[in-house]
């Protein structure tokens, strides 16, 4: 049986410790690298106590990474970190990397207008943005995983993208404090999520330009998102109630036949018709689901779309990008 020599760099954090736990159990892997900047030297058993294949691997630091022959690098690092180090790292050409961050989901000019300079001796053209639902055609080289928010969205709207073009579209979206990572800032501890719900990036969110650009890229749909992020008092999770206001009144069947369509084939979508989805329904899964309803004597549509953000909106996404990439079954390791 093939195995895929696998590194993960920022190991220690959610989205590398969720990595972990599912790769631990993935037939066709062998973890041979486990980065990160602190806890150096301790075992992966150590950070995550239920491993049976690979917990005894030693926590390295991440720019040792440069001494293994690896097939793949997971890079879990925060945003910034991995073009900024790239060079420092001596990747092998023949590793492919699959970065979890932002750095090279967007065009410089793009990017630049939301994010800090990527350095110049890096190359974003590399990477290829491969969210699978909707860009399947995975090869071996360079991915940008998608963001968690951008998932949910853009799952949400791909199979009505050509309808919707020229629409400012309303988004309430919703996440568990996990997709803020592993952060000391007050507005993320405890006692300052606990029983409380806030919004946050009201019209920033770094996510806005990496939706609009793939609805662009992908459906030629030049769409304007309003997005309102908050921040719930829970863990892990999202849940994005997108709202489209047609000029006449919504044909909900017609709209179910679309979505239906256009996922009849993925194993982990599902649409519901008349029930809108709620995050327990796809926690600690790579699944998205998601919701149609219209509401009665109106022409808006309620799109509502759930996923865990640290498996599907992250981890899970990129196992599933790799699974594609090797040409195994895309539902390996889950």
């Amino acid at each position: 049986m093939m195995k895929i020599k696998v590194g993960i760099l920022g190991a220690t954090g959610y989205t590398g410790m969720e990595l972990l736990k599912k790769l631990d159990s993935h037939p066709n892997v062998k973890i041979v690298f486990l980065g990160a900047h602190n806890v150096v030297g301790k075992s992966a058993i150590n950070l995550v106590s239920n491993l049976k294949n690979f917990g005894n691997i030693k926590i390295n630091k991440n720019e040792n990474i440069k001494n293994y022959n690896l097939d793949v690098i997971f890079s879990c690092l925060p945003h910034g970190e991995l073009a900024k180090n790239l060079k420092k790292f001596k990747i092998k050409k023949e590793t492919n990397i699959i970065d979890l961050s932002a750095d090279f989901r967007l065009p410089d000019k793009i990017h630049n207008n939301w994010y800090k300079k990527r350095p110049k001796s890096v190359d974003a053209k590399i990477f290829k943005y491969v969210l699978p639902e909707i860009n399947r055609d995975v090869n071996k080289g360079n991915i940008a995983n998608p963001g968690c928010y951008a998932t949910s969205i853009l799952l949400g709207l791909s199979p009505i993208a050509k309808e919707i073009n020229k629409k400012d579209i309303i988004v309430d979206t919703k996440s568990g404090v996990s997709g803020a990572g592993k952060s000391n800032k007050i507005e993320h501890i405890y006692n300052e999520v606990n029983e409380n719900l806030s919004t946050y990036a009201v019209g920033t969110h770094r996510h806005k330009p990496e939706i609009e650009y793939i609805l662009k890229k992908n459906y030629k749909s030049d769409i304007n998102i309003l997005i309102v992020p908050h921040l719930l008092p829970i863990t892990r999770g999202i849940l994005s109630n997108i709202y489209i206001q047609f000029e006449n009144k919504v044909n909900i069947d017609s709209i179910y036949k679309k979505f239906t369509d256009f996922y009849q084939n993925q194993k982990f979508v599902k649409i519901c018709k008349d029930e809108l989805p709620a995050i327990k329904d796809v926690q600690f899964t790579n699944n998205c689901h998601i919701g149609l309803k219209t509401f009665k004597n109106s022409n808006v549509l309620l799109i509502s779309s759930v996923i865990d953000n640290l498996i599907k909106g992250a981890s899970g996404q990129a196992i599933q990008n790799m699974n594609l990439m090797y040409s195994l079954d895309e539902s390996l390791g889950f």
